[in-house]
């Protein structure tokens, strides 16, 4: 057929049957490989949790329910249904997991929340510095803050803030329980807290602008600015800054940063979508602070009648941080100050009988971690009832730090994080202060009053790089 055709042209004709051959032939090969448009892809395993409720405080706030059944789907809960469900009773797929937690005997409720830690120290370990050092660096803080982040979930803590640490420590730590590589409650990490050159918060030795930055210090509003991008970029959740002057600092307690710098503070951060709170003692510094549209007030033991109002006006939190009042042991001070303080303004008990939105918060890391759960004594002994103190540190942090779809309240589509203690914390909330039991997004962290392994919760699978 081809023997008029110059075998030239024989040979592109050849060549092009054999590439457009084999070009066919690929495309069939990828096509079989493809799956049926009709057949399945199996379903994912799915782990299953029930739980045995003997009371459930399911929403703080409400009245607690008897003898219910919590059912957790892998990291989030399913429904919660009256009595105790058998595993009979529950229809799973091929491959599923099922385990059944006996919580008949306990009080059930969600995952405690503080909103204002330091996890990468506390007192003790600040005088234990080995030679030569002057003062501790970001490897041994996030060593610490491994240690404390394990501790404080074992103390039914499962959602922090961390409101002041370097660009380092707290981050690192942060991301490896994100990871599934430690075990450690969610954390909202600050980085270096801003404070203006000289003022309470500054760590630097004439620095410069960089290193400024970095570690948050900043004088007038453009530097100001330029340090929440620098936070922001290096890792932060959250933005603290320094209001006023500190007890552990020794700069007194008077405004710091004017109303400009705090402005350019807030207004960057909410640009960014960071909410922003502010560490605060003296009235005038807390009033510009809510003038800058700060969402939270950190301490505020000088609060004064006007700033009250102004606070519930604007729908301000106070997170009042009373356990570093009481006295603060990182002082070392028998009559401290800031006691005669606290009593002779009573900010926390005025603001709360205002109606100022109140976050629960304790300082920790200015006393020793895990002992969060005694901020409930006094509030409690402040005048605020055991519910009103439970619903602080469950509904209002999960709203202060705008994660109420997630977490805050035992309910189907949120994450399973649960706690269970022995007696009734709604009649003696020291029951508080020992949590037999934590999940956190529908892992047990802790049964029986036995925490689990730190390092393979979950098990850490390497990406590919």
């Amino acid at each position: 057929m081809l023997s008029h055709v110059p075998a030239e042209w024989k040979k592109i004709f050849l060549s092009s049957v054999i590439v457009i051959t084999a070009f066919v032939l690929i495309l069939t090969n990828e096509t079989a490989a493809q799956p049926s448009p009709n057949r399945q892809n199996a379903d994912p395993v799915d782990n299953y949790t029930i739980i045995h409720a003997g009371a459930l405080l399911a929403m703080p706030g409400a009245a607690p329910a008897d003898q219910s059944s919590i059912i957790v789907k892998n990291e989030r809960i399913v429904s919660i249904q009256k009595g105790f469900l058998s595993k009979a009773a529950f229809p799973m797929k091929a491959g599923d997991t099922l385990q059944i937690v006996d919580l008949s005997d306990r009080f059930v409720l969600p995952g405690l929340m503080d909103a204002h830690v330091h996890l990468r120290n506390q007192p003790s370990l600040r005088r234990r510095r080995g030679p030569g050092r002057a003062g501790g660096m970001p490897a041994d803080f996030a060593f610490n803050a491994v240690l404390y982040a394990q501790r404080t979930l074992s103390a039914g803590f499962t959602t922090v803030r961390d409101l002041g640490s370097d660009d380092q420590s707290v981050f690192a730590v942060r991301d490896a329980i994100n990871a599934g590589r430690m075990i450690g409650p969610r954390i909202l990490a600050a980085g270096s807290n801003l404070s203006v050159t000289g003022g309470h918060g500054d760590p630097t030795a004439n620095a410069d602008l960089a290193e400024r930055m970095r570690l948050g210090v900043c004088d007038g509003p453009q530097e100001c600015r330029r340090a929440v991008r620098t936070q922001h970029k290096l890792g932060a959740d959250v933005i603290k800054y320094m209001s006023t002057g500190g007890f552990s600092s020794q700069t007194g307690l008077a405004q710091q940063m004017f109303l400009e710098e705090m402005k350019a503070i807030v207004d960057a951060a909410h640009q960014l979508d960071m909410k922003v709170t502010t560490h605060a003692y003296d009235p005038d510094a807390i009033k510009d602070a809510i003038r800058a549209g700060v969402d939270s007030i950190e301490h505020g033991f000088l609060l004064d009648d006007e700033g009250v109002q102004m606070m519930k006006a604007q729908g301000v939190w106070l997170v009042p941080t009373l356990s570093a009042s009481m006295p603060p042991p990182i002082f070392g001070i028998k009559n401290a100050p800031s006691v005669a303080l606290r009593n002779k303004y009573k900010a926390f008990e005025r603001a709360a009988a205002a109606g100022v939105k109140i976050a629960f918060g304790t300082d920790a890391g200015t006393f020793t971690h895990a002992q969060n759960a005694k901020e409930f004594d006094l509030m409690i002994k402040f005048g605020m009832s055991e519910m009103d103190a439970i619903y602080a540190a469950t509904v209002s942090d999960a709203q202060l730090f705008g994660l109420e779809d997630d977490i805050g309240s035992i309910a189907p589509g949120k994450l399973a994080d649960i706690i269970a203690v022995t007696g009734n914390p709604l009649e003696n909330i020291t029951a508080l202060h020992k949590v037999d039991f934590v999940m956190k997004s529908g892992r047990i962290a802790k049964q029986d009053g036995v925490m689990a392994a730190p390092f393979t919760y979950p098990p850490f699978r390497e990406q590919a790089e």
